[in-house]
């Protein structure tokens, strides 16, 4: 029988917080042959090891063999690692069992019957979430020289644990730094590698570091058998590249790069690289444009309908329905690329953020809250707006400029919002070059203005529209409602993210904004001068007293009364081994994802499916903004929430679900 041996300090070896242990495929090996030797590595739970290259911190393991006479041992082999995004510092680690492969070969002056000792000292890093230790370990075992035998199940054994070992790429790839980018070029081995390829799984593991930013979000393109990749480059200007390429799961390429120039040695393949490029942003642009509209009809949308619908009944002539359509226009369209700007310039500078990141701040979300409730109090009657310069009446006012800021505040309010198509569309701006994609920001505008052009520009849709009359003064009133409703969801969410005395302090400016309103009001109807003068001292003096205030002081998160686990990489990655994991990112801001929750997540017919089928389930929480999950979404192509996951049992790569749940699509998974 084959066995293997592992002696450790007799003393220390039951504290180890990695344990460690030589396997080898025979006690008996052969003279003359090369078998393989594997280092069995396994961290205790919430611990792990670090890859050949650790990354932009830890150190790499440490080797050091005494062996007899004609006895060599090679380089260990690595299997692909997992990423460890902490502090803006990108690890690359092992989470459970992982076990390293090296060539063991004995000369042919060993006789059948000859004892072997092999031994290893092994220094390496062993870190959890809180705390690093180096330790030490002495390995050995005692081999006898024989006919080679292996027991089968032992064999078995370290077949699966070869097939986890990077393949050598054998053809060497290409590569080039430009600026600040660092362009890389890989000859993929025929079509059997692009079998089942996700791109959003895709991802290089750099062997040596400071050629590449760690970091840094990875760009691939596919093109035929021809894999590009893009990030930012590091400190270092070498001439070689080496590292490993992650397909999937399965499929793990070890390969070389050579240096060249940028960018005329690649000149042949540029034209169809750009097409590749004006392929994938025309389709990000539409699929924008499809989500954008699909946002008039969201929930979190539904509070601005009522200015839509009032400023168009509003117009006049054709001229002027035009002309308000494409204020309205400009104003959403400006709203959406002046935010999908400042998104990629703070992800160029290194920040973790995404669609709707503004809504992370409790400032913002209390900001709106005083929006909101002036909007309801406007549509309520109880006070008019006209422009706020000084002097202008009502009847002065164009009705552009009006248009042109209902733009502004529907695609604003909007931004909780990530509904179908606008996910995919939106992760492909983070790929996409920046006028591409800011022209993708602009789609998602055009798509929300798409109707308001749509009856303006076809005079027999703005003939369906019921004729202005006294019936406004009672909508107006009546959809006054649903912005009162915004303001108690905005004050919810500012619940679940920061504390009780800045709650009341928002209340009260709230309740002083109101005050100053209702005077202006007043003084409207008594056409006193400088009638604004109360909403907008009384307004400014609410928002100066929050801001100055300290909100950083968040409340505790409270999630559906099921057991969701909080989302962690290294949860997921020992969970997703054993069970079926169902993952999902949601906010509290996002009123897509709390229907989901409340409709579909938390109904008590799926929660006990769930439970019945050992299913465990994850969640991210968005809320206040968070590194790790900024990251985990924009390797999976997504910039905002909500995303659903389901990891099966024993697979890498997860199935995304839709971005609009039911009941039985969650059931449904638990039958596939």
């Amino acid at each position: 029988m084959a066995s293997f041996q592992a002696l450790s300090n007799p003393n220390d070896g039951p504290n180890y917080l990695l344990s460690a242990a030589i396997v080898t495929a025979s006690e008996h090996p052969s003279a003359g042959q090369t078998q393989t030797l594997a280092l069995k590595m396994t961290p205790q739970a919430g611990w792990h090891g670090y890859w050949e290259n650790p990354g932009d911190a830890g150190f790499a393991n440490h080797f050091k063999w005494s062996l007899p006479k004609g006895v060599t041992v090679g380089e260990f082999a690595y299997p692909a690692p997992s990423q460890l995004l902490t502090s803006g510092l990108m690890n690359y680690i092992y989470h459970g069992e992982y076990v390293l492969l090296a060539p063991l070969t004995i000369s042919n002056d060993y006789q059948a019957g000859d004892s072997i000792d092999l031994a290893l000292e092994l220094n390496y890093l062993v870190c959890n979430p809180e705390s690093c230790l180096p330790e030490s370990q002495s390995l050995s075992v005692t081999l006898t020289v024989g006919d080679g035998t292996a027991a089968s199940a032992l064999q078995n054994r370290l077949n699966q644990w070869q097939a986890k070992i990077p393949k050598p790429m054998h053809e060497t790839g290409q590569f080039y730094t430009s600026n600040e980018t660092l362009t890389l070029r890989l000859p993929l081995p025929g079509s059997f590698y692009l079998n089942n390829v996700d791109m959003k799984n895709v991802h290089v593991y750099p062997i040596i570091n400071d050629l590449m930013s760690n970091s840094a979000v990875q760009h691939f393109t596919l093109n035929d058998d021809r894999l590009m990749m893009s990030t930012a480059k590091g400190d270092a200007d070498g001439h070689q590249f080496e590292g490993v390429l992650v397909l999937n799961s399965d499929t793990s390429l070890r390969f070389k790069a050579e240096r060249i120039d940028a960018p005329s040695a690649l000149s042949g393949q540029q034209d169809s690289w750009m097409d590749n490029d004006i392929a994938l942003s025309m389709i990000a642009f539409l699929g924008a444009v499809a989500g954008g509209l699909l946002l008039n009809i969201m929930p979190c949308v539904f509070p601005i309908l009522s200015l839509k619908i009032l400023s168009i009944a509003h117009q006049g002539s054709e001229k002027e329905a035009r002309a308000g359509a494409l204020a309205y226009t400009f104003g959403a369209v400006l709203v959406c690329v002046v935010l999908g700007g400042v998104i990629l310039a703070l992800r160029s500078l290194g920040h973790q953020v995404g669609w709707a990141f503004q809504l992370q701040s409790p400032i913002v979300i209390a900001a709106l809250i005083l929006l909101m409730n002036a909007i309801g109090f406007n549509l309520a009657g109880l006070y008019e707006i006209g422009t706020l310069t000084s002097g202008s009446r009502l009847q002065d006012a164009k009705g552009p400029k009006g248009d042109f800021w209902t733009g502004v505040l529907a695609a604003f309010v909007a931004t909780p919002c990530t509904g179908p198509f606008m996910a995919t569309a939106l992760g492909a701006a983070l790929v996409l070059p920046l006028v591409s994609a800011l022209m993708i920001f602009a789609g998602l505008g055009f798509g929300m203005a798409l109707p308001f052009l749509l009856v303006s520009f076809v005079p027999r849709l703005r003939t369906m529209l019921p004729k202005p009359g006294a019936w406004m003064v009672t909508a107006r009133r009546i959809l006054a409602l649903p912005m009162f409703v915004t303001v108690l969801g905005l004050l919810w969410i500012l619940m679940r993210q920061t504390s009780s005395d800045f709650i009341l302090l928002v209340i009260a400016a709230t309740m002083l904004s109101t005050f100053g309103l209702w005077l202006t009001g007043l003084w409207q109807v008594s056409q006193r001068k400088m009638r604004w003068w109360p909403a907008i001292v009384l307004s400014l003096m609410s928002l100066s007293v929050m801001v100055s205030w300290d909100s950083e002081t968040l409340a505790q998160s409270s999630h559906l009364e099921f057991n969701a686990l909080p989302f962690e990489q290294v949860k997921l990655d020992a969970l997703k081994t054993e069970h079926d994991v169902f993952l999902y990112f949601t906010a509290d801001w996002c009123l897509t994802c709390k229907v989901n929750e409340k409709t579909s997540i938390a109904r008590d017919s799926v929660q006990a499916a769930l439970k019945q089928q050992g299913v465990v389930t994850m969640v991210g929480d968005w809320t206040h903004g968070d590194s790790a999950i900024t990251q985990f979404l924009t390797q999976h192509k997504r910039s905002g929430v909500p995303l659903y996951l389901w990891y099966r049992k024993g697979v890498d790569a997860p199935e995304e679900l839709p971005q609009i749940l039911t009941p039985t699509i969650l059931l449904n998974q638990l039958t596939d």
